[in-house]
């Protein structure tokens, strides 16, 4: 499935994967984000982990085949994916122990830091499906950039394919209606106001959110995330703030559907006081600039490095929570199996 930024490629994704591992049938799910999820060792080395949890019996070759060599980890993607889930699921099937077919989610590849492994990676699984060494569905959803388009469209690929294309397209108004109406309904019940659930939002803010949306559920996500900020009581000032933006944005004529989300980040940045200003616009470009070269952004040295105290890092956080996530540091070896 393809189609531009904030269509809902990723909410289609992550919705499918959810129902499919409530009924037993999801294998894998992988989530491509820039400075976060984007280094492309990570892809199958991922999946082999997530197939462990769901299948021990798989889980027991795998072990075995890493404790006699370490270095498959750390191997290039064609050997991971021939080593970590090809050669072990051979290995169930001439025990008698033939794995059930599972579906396998890869969403974002578009943000996958290598373009070179972008198209490399859609070789191997499509190589894998023709020559049926896996029992996997693939669902791989992306942007159209040019080497993914040119890459799918090879007829050794296109042949096991099957194509979607998700267009910014009106017809999502109801769906997006749908989901604010339910995403506010969550905010006024966890902020202990179920009475305003009759009164608030009213149907014609709802209709100026969904207008203003324009397809793009990238819009709308981004308006809840701004209103429901955790122990924040001003969520109803803050959707009347977006709400005046946007009546006043409106006044001008424009044919891109990307124009009211633009609409809405130069409102976010608005917010920001002129005290932290410009220390917020340089922690955004210091993230973009590492996000470019595949570096993940740590708070803390990034606080030292642009010479801000983490009490100014949250002040900003507060009011770019929207269009930024950053999670606190954990100590990587607790988490592995002894």
């Amino acid at each position: 499935m393809r189609g531009p930024a904030g269509v809902g490629k990723s909410a289609i994704a992550q919705t499918c994967a959810e129902k499919l591992k409530e009924s037993g049938h999801l294998g894998a799910a992988f989530f491509f984000t820039v400075n976060r999820h984007s280094n492309p060792s990570h892809l199958f080395t991922s999946i082999a982990y997530q197939l462990t949890t769901a299948l021990p019996e798989y889980r027991a070759a795998v072990d075995e085949r890493i404790s006699k060599d370490k270095s498959l980890v750390e191997k290039k993607m064609p050997s991971q994916f021939r080593s970590l889930i090809v050669e072990p699921l051979q290995e169930l099937e001439k025990q008698g122990k033939r794995v059930q077919p599972k579906a396998i989610f890869i969403d974002g590849l578009d943000e996958c830091a290598d373009e070179d492994a972008q198209a490399e990676a859609i070789e191997i699984i499509a190589s894998s499906v023709r020559d049926r060494s896996t029992p996997f569905h693939w669902a791989i959803f992306s942007r159209a950039e040019p080497r993914i388009v040119f890459t799918f469209n090879r007829d050794s690929i296109a042949s096991v394919t099957h194509f979607i294309e998700l267009p910014i397209s009106r017809k999502a108004d109801s769906e997006i209606e749908m989901y604010l109406r339910g995403a506010f309904k969550n905010i006024l019940q966890h902020r202990g106001f179920p009475q305003l659930l009759s009164s608030w939002p009213t149907d014609n803010a709802i209709r100026t959110l969904v207008s203003a949306a324009a397809g793009l559920f990238a819009h709308p996500a981004a308006v809840l995330r701004h209103v429901a900020y955790p122990q924040d009581s001003q969520f109803r000032e803050r959707l009347r703030s977006i709400l005046n933006a946007l009546f006043d944005a409106g006044k001008q004529v424009s044919i891109s559907p990307f124009s009211q989300l633009d609409t809405l980040y130069v409102h976010i940045m608005k917010q920001i006081p002129e005290s932290i200003l410009l220390s917020a616009q340089f922690l955004l470009f210091s993230n973009l600039v590492d996000a470019s070269a595949d570096i993940r952004w740590d708070v803390a040295i990034g606080c030292c490095v642009l010479r801000i105290s983490k009490c100014t890092f949250k002040d900003i956080y507060h009011h770019l929570h929207a269009v930024i996530f950053y999670e606190a540091a954990y100590d990587p070896l607790s988490s592995l199996d002894p």
